[in-house]
Formats: C-alpha cells, structure tokens, sequence
C-alpha cells in the first residue's frame, strides 16, 4: 500500500483565506507607491518609467499618470486575472492521469477447488494526449488576450489620469474667474446699492447691478460642483480617501500651452493601431485561442481510445497478463456538435474584430472633424478676447466717469465673461479630445508592439 502515502503527497494542500472587508485606501499621497520598476512595465514609454514623483508640491500630468498606474483599485483587481490565466495554461500542458482498476469475481458454487478470482487493470486516456498540443495552444492565446485586456486597462486608467487632471486644472480656472467675476458684481452693486441709499442712483440702476451679482453667485457654484466631481473621481482612481485634498501643478504658460494643432483626419493608420492597442492584440490572440479550439474539436472526433493492461486470476487460480484497448466509436455524436460550435464562434470572433476596427476609425474621424471646428473656435476667441476684454476695462472707467449707462456696461461686461468662460470650455474640449484620440490611436506607448511580439511570448504558469 505504499501508493497511498505517494498519491497524498502529491495532493494540494488546503488552508482558508480570511476576505479583507476593509476598503484598504491611502490617507495620503505620501502613503501611495510612487516609484514605477522599469523591468515590470516595459510596455510604458521612458518618461512615465523614470519620473521621480514628488507629492509635496502639487500633482502635474505624469505623475498623477504614475500615481494611477501603481495605486488604482481597478488595476490591482484587473492584474489578478493574469495569474489566474497562467494558471489554465498550466493545467492545459497537465498529462492525462492513468486509470487504475480493482475487481474481484466471487463464485456462487461452493466447489473447494474454485478461488475468489481477482482482476487489476492499469490504463491511459490517448486521446487526451493526442489533443494535448491544441489545447494548450488555445490556453496560451487565451493566456495571451488576458494580459493583454490588462493591459488595455491599464491604458484606459493611464488616459483616465490624465482626462481628469486635463479637466480639473481647467475647472479651477473657471473657479478662479468665477470668483473674480463674483467680485467685481459685488463690488459694483455694493456701489449701486449705496448710491441708491443716498439718492445719486435710481432703482433701475441697482437692479441692472444685483442680476449679474446673482448670475455670478450661481456661476460660482456650479463651477465648484463640477470641480468637486472630478476630484472625486481622482481620489477613486488613485485609491486615496475621499476626504483628501488635492493640489495640482499647472502647466508653465497655462492650460493652453497644451493645446496642440489638430491631426488630419486620415491620420490613422489601421494596420499602425492594430498592432499598438492592446485591445485589439487581444481580440487577436482570442481568435487564435479560438482557432486551436477548432482544432482541438476536429482532433477529438476521432474515436476514443485507451489502452493498458490487465492482470487477472480466475477462479480456477490462473493468473492471467494481457494489453486491452477500449475504443469508442463516433456513430451517433461523432463531436460534431462540438466542432460547428467552434466554428462559429471563431467566426463571431473575427467579426468581432473587424467591427473594432471600423469603430474605432469611425470615431478617430468624429473626433479629429470636432477637433477641427474646436480649434477655429478657440483660435478665432484667443485672438479677440483680449480686444474685448480692454474695451471692458475702458468702458469701467466711463462708467465711473458718468459717460456711459449701467445697462451698456452691464451688457458688454456680461458678453466678456461669457467669452472668457467659453474660452476655458472650448480649452478643455481640445485637451480631453487630445487624450481621446490618444487613447483610440495608442501611439504614445511606442514600446507595446515590439514587447508584445517579443516577451510575450514568455507567459508561464
């Protein structure tokens, strides 16, 4: 019996896991990971890979991308699948276990020269081996669309980063005109109102002074509601508490020294994004996953079969040695059912890829067309603002002069702010389209193809 002890050695053993219930979030930038290993994350361009973050003195764009990258909940979630995936490729190379057999043949007559016979049987599955190859095959692709899914959301949370401190940097802009343009309808309705007090305005004038006091008070908050929520949604991303304040490092210049020059929009090379994003690598290597299952399912119609040997006594006492084969025979079921399965989802699957592509064509141009007409807006604002906003500080002077009314001031100061707050929405508009088409194009991860052609290939249990 000294199969016994041999067989639970070679079992697993069993130990329970308590679940952490604890939300398990940093109470401060200082306690997040900071430092990105180079060797892990080859895939990234060098300037995310060699960045020194430094918390202290506010957050710029690539080191909340970094601060992402290491500490997002998403991502810590996501990488857990590719242990799992290395895993069924370890169980798919796994050899067949052989089957052992014990009987024993009691005879009913009570002749003393019949014995109890005894029957011990040792055997092997072939056909198990003989689709061993295409099914490891598949589990390697499938291995293969699992990483690379995780690294397409790496990219996604990457781009999210660096969507949200885009539109925060503009929003506290707009909080800080809000702010201004809330001061400066105070201050001359606080003019107005005293006048009025002491007889040198009339009653229309205060009220010409109190409707923007009110617009802007509401402008006001609004804008810090919107701010709000994308500071939330940094705070989610990065794995901090909710409560945690965070400062920002603007761009030298201002937020539109970010705003490039829109690409044409047959820019997009097909062939150059399908072997940039990670998506659409994975779609790949789905479908090659699925082709060794087609070919797993063709190689399993063949008939079943096991061979081993048997060592028998009958009841007379002679031992008996001699091989056996079991074989199935493919009359009624054949695997066919199994086989046009396979087929058709391989199917699906390039369908399925090529929608991808198409799609995502489909929205680089809607978004490269948008861009366009952004960008004449902005330019054409950029270059006039500051004309306007001259002739407001001008007519300031009128009024307090008496040359003009409070209505054609009112009405011009007004028509200002709404230009200047266009200006910062139109801004935000281009620098979120930027991350977007980045994210469509993949072009800002130069090293992807050549790491996924190359160590890829090294995917182990």
């Amino acid at each position: 019996m000294i199969w016994l002890p041999l067989l639970l050695a070679s079992c697993a053993g069993w130990q329970p896991e308590a679940l952490d219930s604890s939300a398990g979030l940093a109470p401060s930038l200082q306690d997040l990971q900071a430092k990105i290993d180079p060797l892990s994350h080859p895939e990234l361009p060098e300037v995310w890979r060699s960045l020194k973050v430094v918390v202290d003195d506010g957050l710029d764009e690539n080191e909340m991308v970094v601060l992402a990258l290491l500490n997002s909940p998403q991502l810590k979630a996501a990488r857990s699948q590719t242990a799992e995936s290395a895993a069924s490729l370890y169980a798919a190379g796994l050899l067949p276990d052989p089957q052992a057999s014990v009987a024993v043949d009691v005879p009913k007559s009570r002749d003393p020269a019949l014995k109890t016979g005894e029957s011990f049987g040792l055997g092997i599955d072939l056909q198990q081996i003989l689709t061993r190859g295409a099914r490891r095959d598949a589990a390697l692709e499938s291995a293969r669309a699992t990483y690379l899914n995780v690294l397409w959301q790496e990219w996604q949370v990457i781009q999210q980063a660096r969507m949200l401190w885009r539109r925060a940097i503009i929003q506290q802009q707009q909080v800080d005109m809000l702010q201004q343009q809330l001061n400066q309808t105070t201050s001359i309705w606080d003019g107005q109102h005293g006048a009025l007090k002491e007889g040198n305005a009339t009653l229309d004038q205060e009220g010409l002074a109190l409707a923007p006091l009110m617009d802007a008070e509401a402008a006001l908050l609004e804008g810090k509601r919107q701010l709000n929520t994308t500071l939330h949604d940094m705070r989610l991303l990065l794995g901090v508490e909710p409560s945690l304040s965070l400062v920002f490092t603007q761009p030298a210049g201002g937020a539109a020294t970010l705003v490039v020059k829109p690409d044409a929009a047959d820019s997009l090379q097909g062939s150059a994004m399908a072997r940039l994003r990670p998506d659409l690598l994975a779609l790949q290597a789905g479908y090659m996953s699925q082709e060794s299952r087609v070919r797993e399912q063709i190689l399993a119609q063949f008939p079943s079969f096991s061979i081993g040997a048997n060592s028998t006594r009958d009841t007379a006492g002679l031992w008996t040695l001699g091989p056996f084969i079991n074989l199935g025979l493919p009359l009624l079921n054949g695997n066919r059912g199994n086989v046009a399965i396979a087929r058709a989802t391989r199917k699906r699957l390039a369908e399925e890829y090529h929608f991808q592509l198409v799609s995502t064509r489909s929205q680089w141009i809607k978004i490269v067309r948008d861009q366009q007409l952004a960008y004449e807006e902005w330019q054409a604002l950029t270059a006039r603002l500051p004309r306007l906003e001259l002739t407001v500080d001008r007519m300031a002077h009128a009024l307090g002069a008496g040359e003009i009314d409070m209505l054609t001031f009112t009405t011009l100061r007004t028509a200002c702010f709404a230009q200047q707050a266009r200006v910062l929405v139109l801004t935000q508009q281009l620098l979120e389209q930027q991350v977007a088409l980045d994210t469509l194009s993949g072009h800002t991860m130069p090293d992807s193809a050549r790491y996924l052609t190359s160590s890829l290939q090294g995917i182990h249990p």
